[in-house]
């Protein structure tokens, strides 16, 4: 019959004299009930025990579940009518958000909880409280701010803006622009895209493409949680998990989250075929297996092709991680002919397009795999000068990322069911990236964001794992979404870096706007970081000058005397010379003492040079034109 299902049971619990299997009726039996009977090498990964259908209990908490969700999207709505973001200090939106907006937080995680309690909730259900979790990590920023805010994501604009006028991608004299022209498939995507749909720009849905991204990676999220385990509650749980400690923002508008979606998809596709040892009702049931077909491997291919051409460490970060998931001898047939096809697009691609690149940075990516200690710990803080704002969050970071890999190696360690799926093999595989290269001082946390997908999953098997003791089962969860809710806004609302860095007011997109519509061609564009809205727009026709990404000597010179570093720098150069200052870099300055001299004194000096000239001014900006034949006549 349908509703029964046949367990082997040891020979200690059958009557005497019976030999044949015993059938157990599903309807009478709990599914912890049949995880505990069942040898312990044998049972699946389960999630603590929902309370029992039909109770009190169980129709207040389902009625609340299906209640609290609208109620939380509205709240929050409503809570971001009248952010005074011009308010914020050190702490970025966390100061200034009101308390409405926690009062949504508090109900949409307390809300998934008791969805979570009960084992009869929907997909629909869950798939709404997770999107409506993105929306509120993802999407109150750019509400809040009204425009796009990151420096980075307006240089990405800008690109589109050139590829769609030009054709390409220009190649000029900077090595952060060159990789852009030889990994082009993220610029290209978007160039589609605007032109498909006749918008003026990228720039108008820019400051969304965090929360869509996040949105599409859920669906292969949830597909690569369920080859782990047939546990629905445990699937959605994870999910949440895994976007509460997504905390590195590289999540915005940037070819690395492109990428990032197309590497979970990719694993998602290939482990959910993957053979499975052993097949239980807590656990993924076994997989087809055996030598996928043509069309199988095209359409995987075909994703790793767009990887390839976007972005240069997602793809070597996918060929690490099939690797290893083709060291079990089992899933060969399957992972093998995706790995070596990874490979062969990859070389392919690196010995044409990419060939230039790797030519001019070969010594320096060879020099990358000799210093791993030093690859690990790139980008660390110290905090020994750090402010307050710096060390709230740099601590609060390690907690979450220290706190998901201790539960994920204890559930590996205590969950034996775990150690048998592909697992600790998608954990484990990120970590040989920091023996490869620093990448500009990121890797630690690049390994940090590809291996959280596996790592999230785990920490919440722990998290949900049964417990014998009910107070301690009814507690884990409701206090730890929580608090890994508001974990995530401190490392993703603050800006360690100063918070007025954070987003460019009207003001600070006026003046920029301004420039590149009274430049002329040839001018060059400088500032001293690089926190200007559209800094790079028509870069092919305005080569730009950031002081902060020069030499050490460079960045003290230009403290005491900004002419003459200036006149250096653009030495040889045709055209004349812009320098924009405005209240993000001020903001950056103050925050991170790039250079050593505030913004104050820097204007001031400028202000009594007469080879500077204000050429516009509002109450956020200020461009000077700059003069370097007046410099040298007034040595």
């Amino acid at each position: 019959m349908t509703n029964e299902l046949t367990l082997l049971l040891p020979q200690h619990e059958l009557n005497a004299g019976r030999k044949r299997p015993a059938v157990i009726d599903r309807l009478h039996m709990k599914p912890e009930d049949r995880q505990r009977i069942l040898p312990p090498q044998q049972r699946g990964v389960a999630f603590s025990p929902a309370a029992p259908n039909g109770s009190r209990e169980n129709r207040s908490m389902r009625l609340f579940a299906y209640v609290a969700l609208p109620a939380a999207v509205a709240t929050w709505l409503l809570s971001l009518r009248n952010v005074n973001v011009e308010g914020m200090g050190v702490y970025g939106l966390v100061e200034v958000l009101p308390i409405s907006f926690w009062v949504a937080a508090a109900l949409l995680a307390f809300g998934f909880c008791a969805a979570l309690s009960d084992r009869r909730t929907r997909d629909r259900l869950y798939a709404g409280y997770v999107l409506a979790l993105i929306a509120m990590l993802h999407a109150t920023a750019p509400i809040a701010y009204g425009r796009l805010s990151d420096n980075w994501a307006w240089k990405h604009v800008s690109m589109i803006d050139v590829l769609l006028r030009v054709g390409e991608l220009p190649v000029v004299d900077d090595r952060g622009l060159d990789l852009y022209h030889h990994w082009p498939g993220f610029f290209a995507l978007n160039a589609v895209v605007v032109e498909a749909t006749g918008i003026d720009s990228a720039l108008s849905y820019a400051a969304w493409g965090s929360a869509v991204a996040d949105a599409l990676l859920l669906a292969p999220l949830i597909i690569l949680y369920r080859s782990f385990s047939r546990s629905r509650r445990l699937s959605w749980a994870a999910a949440w998990v895994f976007y509460t400690c997504l905390w590195v923002t590289q999540d915005y508008f940037a070819p690395q989250t492109l990428t990032f979606l197309l590497y979970v998809t990719v694993l998602a596709i290939v482990v959910r075929r993957l053979p499975h040892s052993r097949q239980t009702p807590g656990g993924a049931g076994g997989a087809a297996g055996g030598r996928p077909s043509i069309r199988w491997m095209l359409l995987v291919l075909c994703i790793v092709a767009a990887i390839t051409c976007s972005h240069p460490l997602t793809p070597v970060m996918l060929i690490i991680t099939l690797a290893a998931l083709a060291l079990p001898r089992r899933n060969r047939p399957t992972v093998l002919p995706i790995l070596v096809g990874t490979v062969a697009l990859n070389v392919a691609w690196g010995l044409t397009v990419a060939r230039p690149f790797f030519s001019a940075n070969a010594q320096e990516m060879i020099q990358g795999v000799t210093q791993p200690e030093s690859n690990a710990s790139a980008g660390l803080l110290d905090l020994a000068g750090a402010t307050d704002a710096q060390v709230l969050v740099a601590w609060t970071d390690r907690a979450l990322s220290g706190t998901v890999w201790v539960l994920a190696a204890a559930a590996l360690l205590l969950r034996p069911s775990l150690r048998r799926t592909p697992l600790p093999l998608l954990a484990g595989a990120p970590l040989v990236l920091l023996a490869l290269n620093s990448y500009d001082g990121e890797m630690l946390f690049r390994a940090y964001m590809f291996s959280l997908p596996a790592m999230a999953f785990g920490a919440t098997a722990m998290l949900a794992a049964p417990r014998p003791r009910r107070v301690a089962r009814r507690l884990v969860l409701p206090v730890a979404l929580p608090v890994l809710f508001a974990g995530f806004t401190i490392c993703y609302f603050c800006n360690p870096d100063g918070a007025t860095a954070l987003y460019f007011t009207r003001s600070e997109v006026a003046a920029s706007r301004w420039l590149f519509d009274h430049a002329p061609r040839g001018a060059v564009v400088t500032a001293v970081t690089e926190d200007v809205p559209a800094g790079y727009t028509d870069y092919d026709l305005h080569p730009s000058v950031w002081i902060e990404l020069q030499e050490e000597p460079d960045k003290e010179r230009f403290a005491t005397d900004p002419a003459g570093t200036l006149a250096s720098l653009v030495a040889g150069r045709e055209g004349p010379v812009y320098l924009m200052l405005n209240r993000a870099q001020e903001g950056r300055i103050r925050a991170t003492g790039l250079i050593p001299a505030s913004m104050p004194k820097i204007d001031g000096m400028l202000a009594d040079h007469p080879a500077f000239r204000v050429v516009f001014q509002n109450k956020d900006a200020k461009i000077y034109l700059f003069t370097p034949a007046e410099t040298q006549e007034n040595r």
